[in-house]
């Protein structure tokens, strides 16, 4: 038997899922009529961003390579070195990909959120993989 809780959140889940595909769809649409270069640049950019995304992904984990020389170091300093050379790996792929230096407000609140959670992200795999080493 299923708890009044369970069913209430599934309902939840799907009304959530549905809505975020109805705006998917509705967001195609308000693109697909849209004058041919500024779909194009769209599109351009959704492409680079996804690319800059899995560069982004991809990166921490080559980490490992050097992951024990940091650890022997025994110093927070090289733990934030590696942790530095990672993102500023990641702002030069983001500019190199989208085209130079995010332009206005919204594009440099993007740019800051996308380097704040490719931070995290890259903490997490380092802290990771410096676990993995120490076994």
């Amino acid at each position: 038997m299923e708890t009044a809780g369970g069913m209430l959140s599934r309902m939840i889940e799907r009304t959530i899922g549905w809505v975020i595909l109805a705006a998917l769809v509705g967001l195609g649409v308000l693109i697909w009529q849209m004058s041919p270069e500024t779909r194009s640049a769209i599109i351009g950019g959704i492409w680079r961003s996804i690319a800059w995304l899995l560069l982004a992904a991809a990166t921490p984990w080559a980490a490992a390579l050097v992951i024990r020389r940091v650890l022997s170091a025994g110093s927070n300093a090289a733990g934030f070195g590696l942790l530095a050379a990672l993102s500023l790996v990641n702002i030069l792929t983001g500019v190199a990909l989208l085209t130079g230096w995010p332009t206005g407000a919204w594009g440099w609140s993007a740019a800051v959120g996308a380097l704040l959670a490719s931070g995290t992200y890259n903490f997490l795999v380092a802290q990771y993989l410096a676990e993995r080493a120490g076994q």
